[in-house]
């Protein structure tokens, strides 16, 4: 097993365990520590930054990610020609945001009993930003690495869709739209959805290799 795919299938067991026990406390109506000490964290940052998390919860909104997956799209069609991993993406998003739309349902979770700072109109938990969020950038991320040989660059990528995924995930909280344990849950549940998306991915792109190799 190469040490890239044993690195990813123990953090995809961390996110399987962590969106079981989430999942089955917040059914159950049962509160979360963590869910204290992060909002109260959270609630040392000034209002002032307010304008700064609602440009980057955007980010993880239906118009943002639109936005940004037009361009992606544009560029994988018709610079890249990669149509695979263009209806890839595609899929893994619609898909993930269906899931998340039963899972909420499911759940059922009520929205934190605050003043929202940003417009809402589903139920709370799994964050949705967060698991479709995820999903989408990471997935931008996966192609982007394909093809890099430079080990550096890879770390950017990496770095740069970590850090703008905690920043809105950090924003469904600040804007205070979210539980953390809303925003944690969404998160194990997009690294899930994303690696099986990716696996089925690789699936079809190795055919399509070996399809070509035959012909």
């Amino acid at each position: 097993m190469k040490k890239g795919n044993r690195y990813t299938y123990v953090i995809l067991g961390f996110a399987i365990l962590i969106a079981i026990y989430t999942s089955i406390k917040v059914a159950k109506e049962q509160t979360f520590w963590l869910d204290d000490k992060l909002a109260d964290l959270f609630a040392y940052v000034p209002d002032a930054l307010n304008p700064f998390f609602l440009l980057l919860t955007e980010l993880g909104d239906k118009k943002g990610i639109g936005i940004v997956a037009l361009i992606v799209l544009v560029w994988l069609l018709l610079v890249k020609r990669h149509f695979l991993g263009a209806a890839a993406i595609a899929l893994a998003t619609a898909l993930g945001n269906e899931v998340n739309k039963v899972l909420k349902d499911w759940i059922a979770r009520p929205r934190p009993e605050l003043e929202h700072l940003a417009h809402v109109d589903s139920l709370s938990f799994p964050s949705g930003h967060a698991m479709v969020g995820l999903t989408f950038y990471f997935f931008i991320a996966y192609l982007l690495m394909e093809g890099m040989k430079s080990t550096a660059a890879k770390r950017i990528v990496i770095s740069v869709t970590a850090l703008l995924l905690l920043l809105i995930g950090a924003s469904r909280i600040i804007l205070q739209v979210h539980y953390p344990t809303d925003v944690i849950g969404g998160f194990a549940f997009g690294y899930i959805w994303v690696i099986l998306s990716i696996f089925i991915y690789n699936y079809f792109r190795n055919i399509l290799i070996n399809t070509k190799k035959r012909g």
